[in-house]
């Protein structure tokens, strides 16, 4: 079979319904040998900064000599950025490989998987032949049913706790906790970095070994960098100040960092590999500087708590109204905060079609929705509802009076830029665009 033929079987299984548990899973998981059983896995779930941490943990290891294997999702540009060994992608050969082993067990079984735990299995298949010394997982929803609890793993990671996904994980940190916190398992040590009573006691049920770096960690002190876009961190660790340099722009980094400092230390790695590490780390989607004119801010944010976080990196860059948004939503998401919160800071949204994407909106639908509001003239006058994303980013540019464009609200929307921007679309010509 093909490879696009396999990715269209795969990329078909996006709709399947939750989970009641994974009792399948691990029947499956055991039949194809427990890969990567004997592993040492750090387990990543949490609302928000599991890729940024991922990414971390990823490139320490990589420059401080490990093999390590990194299993992330969702991708921007390929299938295959989501399954990585030592900083290379899956190749396609290897994708039809595991996926071939996978159906015939899927049909002796009789069962049917959806996209993230095929995806899932791929990799775990994968990463087991690659004999890697590193294992990074992140979770795709939750925890407690996510595909990747199949396993286990040394070390557990909590980024943090916020809304996201309710009407699938609940409608209180206590219930989203309890998720997430679900891939504590066998009392591993479990790090996270948030100070949130809801989280500390679902963390406590599960293991006596947890530590919160806000907590173990003085005089935590996070800077930013609006020269060069970077974060500076600085800490002291047992009497002694430490201060590391990030390539990446937001405080919310800072607790990231901590996060992925303590594991580096659980496997005794110096202070000067993880900054080694950390100096080559680039990370798609996170407030990257897409281009230098116009100026143009790539941001994967999508929910109210990652929106409150782009505009505090905003806010130290620009004043109110000097930013034009781009943006787009899912239907799973409750849009009417985010766009409140956007319009605190601009008086120009162009809301964009994700009709092409699982649960997504095109603008017109959006527009019927906001409509449907009490204060809908509020948000209608100063909305532009344009389904072509190229379009608006062209309308963006050639309106005067504004410093910056950011185009933001989910992975899909940014992938979905880049893809058009580089397949040489000619609405963006490179004479007209200054890239990093």
């Amino acid at each position: 079979m093909k490879i696009e033929k396999i990715l269209e079987e795969i990329f078909s299984l996006r709709n399947k319904n939750r989970r009641e548990n994974i009792d399948d899973l691990k029947k499956i998981y055991k039949l194809l040998g427990e890969p990567c059983k004997n592993k040492k896995i750090i387990h990543i779930a949490g609302t928000n900064g599991k890729g940024s941490t991922s990414t971390f943990l990823e490139n320490i290891f990589f420059y401080s000599g490990y093999s390590v294997c990194k299993f992330t999702s969702p991708h921007i540009l390929k299938y295959n950025e989501r399954i990585v060994s030592n900083k290379k992608m899956i190749c396609d050969e290897k994708v039809q490989k595991y996926y071939e082993i996978l159906k015939k067990i899927l049909n002796d079984l009789k069962l049917k998987i959806n996209f993230f735990e095929i995806t899932t299995f791929i990799a775990l298949l994968f990463f087991e032949d690659e004999n890697a010394e590193v294992i990074i997982l992140e979770t795709g929803l939750g925890g407690r049913l996510d595909a990747t609890n199949v396993v286990n793993s040394v070390i557990s990671v909590i980024t943090n706790v916020s809304f996201d996904h309710t009407a699938i994980l609940g409608n209180t940190l206590k219930e989203i906790a309890f998720e997430k916190a679900g891939i504590i398992k066998n009392g591993q040590l479990c790090v996270y970095s948030q100070n949130l009573i809801e989280l500390e006691n679902e963390i406590d049920k599960k293991t006596k070994k947890s530590i919160n770096v806000l907590k173990k960690y003085k005089n935590i002190d996070i800077k930013l960098n609006k020269k060069n876009f970077t974060t500076t961190v600085k800490f002291e660790d047992d009497g002694k100040i430490k201060q590391f340099e990030l390539p990446l722009f937001g405080k919310f980094q800072g607790n990231n960092f901590l996060v992925c400092y303590e594991i580096a230390k659980q496997f005794e790695i110096s202070d000067k590999e993880i900054q080694n590490g950390i100096s080559h780390l680039k990370l798609p989607g996170r407030f990257e500087i897409f281009s230098k004119k116009p100026f143009t801010i790539l941001d994967v944010a999508h929910n109210e708590d990652s929106i409150k976080v782009l505009f505090e990196n905003l806010s130290f860059l620009y004043r109110k109204n000097e930013v034009i948004f781009i943006t787009s939503m899912l239907k799973t998401k409750d849009f009417v905060p985010i766009f409140q919160k956007i319009q605190k800071f601009s008086n120009k949204i162009f809301v964009t079609s994700l009709k092409d994407v699982t649960y997504g909106m095109s603008s017109e639908e959006i527009k019927k929705e906001i409509k449907k509001l009490k204060n809908k003239d509020i948000f209608l006058e100063n909305i532009v509802f344009e389904d072509d994303i190229l379009v608006a980013y062209e309308k963006a540019k050639e309106m005067g009076n504004y410093k910056a464009i950011v185009i933001c609200g989910s992975f899909y929307e940014i992938a979905k830029f880049k893809k058009l921007f580089e397949n040489g679309n000619k609405k963006i010509g490179k004479s007209k665009i200054s890239v990093f």
